[in-house]
């Protein structure tokens, strides 16, 4: 009977320590990601870390290096197979970051990779109706070219 709890208490053991360094490993990536740090975000990513972690309230690497521009790191995320439509608990999209702050370039490179450029966060305000709150033009035009609806126009569709 003891060595059953002793095995008990050492899996239980292990099953927090596991999940406390996923958590720290998250973090990490997340910091490292926001922060500018390509070298830190490869080394994480070199030893096997899931590139799609997500933090408590849903954010991902790829939406912290949307958020702050850093484009580098956003190329070197999708290298790595980053999810590009991965929504935080908020519903927000790593395109959604993007175009919040106007980082033009980093809003192209998503739209070539695939980002879901008529999405909705949890609120329903659509990527093209955040983008014309930001008032960027070049940011609108490079959306609506790409097909980008706004809300009615989406409803009409449907």
């Amino acid at each position: 009977m003891n060595w059953i709890i002793r095995c008990l208490c050492v899996f239980f053991l292990f099953l927090v320590s596991f999940f406390s360094v996923a958590e720290e490993n998250t973090g990490a990536l997340f910091s490292a990601a926001t922060m500018g740090r390509l070298e830190g975000v490869n080394s994480i990513l070199s030893r096997g870390f899931d590139v799609n972690s997500q933090t408590a309230a849903g954010r991902t690497a790829l939406m912290g290096a949307a958020f702050f521009g850093n484009e580098q790191i956003v190329k070197s995320l999708l290298a790595h197979g980053a999810d590009v439509n991965l929504a935080d608990a908020r519903g927000v999209t790593a395109m959604m970051d993007a175009v919040m702050f106007a980082h033009r370039d980093i809003v192209e490179l998503l739209i070539t990779v695939g980002a879901d450029i008529n999405a909705k966060d949890k609120n329903g305000l659509s990527i093209l109706e955040k983008a014309k709150k930001v008032g960027d033009k070049s940011v609108i035009d490079l959306l609506t070219a790409a097909g980008a609806m706004d809300q009615e126009k989406q409803e009409a569709t449907q």
